[in-house]
């Protein structure tokens, strides 16, 4: 009889923690990437003149990624790298225009997500390159929709080449017959609502007078965003991956975000003499010509930028915040890559200097992840096996992913972190492997080693004091190719 009674208790304390502890539904996840963002120009990376509210806060509820590194060092390459799993040597894709596009019915991370029954929305600037060959569409905009949607696994796209390529195409169009709608999705908004004129005249450094939340390129995505998510209604959770155009260049964002900073406020310039090396040629693509007044004021219209972007970002994490989706939305934050600043004479990207290889990593999920500060190296393409983790895929899903380590168990504190310490980064005839401390460039010319911790500028290579160091992170990055293919 007592051990009937005591069977009896068992099973109603057993019910009552299944009661009390229901499974929680698999989270909705929102990618934010942006475009061209250096870490350095934010506040919680320690610019105290930064204006960027939105991503500290985030950044201060949310689990940081302080040592993630980018494995392409521009738009296409990076992006192309993120969404396949692969590395840029596997693509053969190191600048933005190697190829043009990927292989028919190649991987990707969004199909998975499909698989595993993720509603898939893509909004935003495009650098992603899907094989078109074969498909059948009424004009270049449903061209392009349907090759993200066939081969790249999104089920609702909203796309535009962005800013910069936008403004081109509208001067070429303007000196001939005016714009020709079905290009471009942003273009073709700008022109049915009277814009396009306005556009041309302040596209490059006026500030600009359209709507900074509506007809600004970053403000209408996300606007476009919000609302998909707004009227979103079936049961299925949704991904959705947000692309900004900014603080990606031209500069001309609303005055208000100008007359933020002061041009005595901005980092100083890092230009110091280089011990026991020069740059190599590739590690320098764009020199900057600029003396250092005309730096810090393009440093100030950088950061500007950088404030503008942080406000949209704030829009759509206010939405999250007060929508139906605030208990159960994973928010990702990154950049493609960063890009220079006047730091070692260069502008732009293309280099395998540290301002270029932070993505600005942050995934915040608060009733899940404790907010914590990850200095482990992790690879941006981990992105791609941690939200299929993240969605409850098994195994089999799991090892499908070509390359990457899900990041879930450094998220959550359970299991082990599979990755291998190390994150890889690459340019054309350049590689770099970063362990958090060191960092070691390898090219058949000018090999370069560097101490972060004592170096954090990359002014000093060790190269010939530190051999061991130099055979350790050799050996890592021979396994790496040897592992990941040519």
């Amino acid at each position: 009889m007592k051990k009937l009674i005591l069977l009896l208790v068992v099973l109603i304390v057993c019910f009552n923690c299944t009661i009390s502890k229901p499974k929680r539904q698999r989270p909705n996840i929102l990618f934010i990437e942006v475009d061209d963002l250096t870490a350095k120009y934010l506040g919680y990376f320690g610019a105290e003149f930064a204006r960027t509210p939105n991503i500290d806060e985030l950044a201060a509820s949310g689990v940081v990624f302080s040592n993630a590194v980018v494995q392409g060092t521009m738009c296409t390459p990076s992006r192309n790298s993120l969404i396949t799993g692969l590395y840029p040597h596997n693509l053969n894709l190191y600048d933005n225009w190697d190829i043009t596009a990927l292989p028919k019915g190649i991987w990707t991370f969004p199909k998975a997500l499909q698989k595993e029954g993720y509603r898939t929305f893509w909004v935003g600037k495009n650098h992603v390159l899907p094989n078109r060959k074969g498909i059948k569409a009424e004009n270049p905009i449903d061209y392009m929709n349907k090759g993200m949607q066939i081969e790249m696994g999104f089920d609702d796209v909203y796309q535009s080449k962005g800013r910069y390529m936008v403004m081109e195409m509208a001067i070429k169009f303007n000196k001939e017959e005016g714009w020709e709608e079905g290009i471009d999705t942003y273009g073709d908004f700008l022109f049915q609502n009277n814009l396009m004129d306005t556009f041309l005249e302040e596209g490059n450094d006026t500030p600009t007078s359209l709507d900074p939340d509506t007809e600004y390129m970053d403000g209408h995505f996300t606007t476009i965003a919000i609302e998909k998510m707004r009227k979103y209604s079936e049961e299925a959770p949704f991904f959705m991956w947000v692309n900004f155009s900014g603080p990606h260049g031209p500069f001309n964002i609303p005055k208000e975000y100008l007359n933020m900073f002061n041009i005595k406020d901005m980092p100083e310039i890092i230009n110091p003499r280089y011990e026991n090396f020069d740059i190599p040629e590739k590690l320098r693509p764009r020199l900057n010509t600029m003396n250092n007044r005309i730096t810090a004021i393009y440093r100030k219209q950088y950061s500007a930028s950088i404030a503008y972007m942080d406000g949209q970002v704030g829009r759509l994490i206010d939405f999250i915040n007060t929508s139906k989706y605030s208990d159960n939305t994973v928010i990702v934050f990154f950049s493609d890559h960063g890009i220079m600043t006047g730091d070692h004479c260069l502008l732009g990207k293309g280099t395998l200097f540290k301002e270029v290889l932070n993505p600005s990593l942050i995934i915040s999920y608060p009733n899940e992840y404790k907010a914590q500060w990850v200095t482990i190296p992790v690879e941006l393409l981990d992105l791609g096996k941690t939200v299929i983790d993240i969605a409850g895929a098994n195994e089999k899903t799991l090892n499908q992913t070509p390359n990457g380590n899900s990041l879930l168990p450094l998220l959550n504190g359970e299991g082990r972190f599979k990755g291998s310490g190390f994150g890889f980064s690459e340019i054309k005839d350049f590689r770099s492997v970063f362990n958090g401390d060191y960092k070691y460039i390898d090219n058949s010319e000018t090999p370069l080693l560097f101490n972060l911790k004592v170096d954090p500028d990359e002014t000093i290579n060790i190269l010939e004091k530190e051999p061991k160091m130099v055979a350790y992170l050799k050996k890592a990055m021979d396994q790496w190719l040897l592992k990941t293919g040519q």
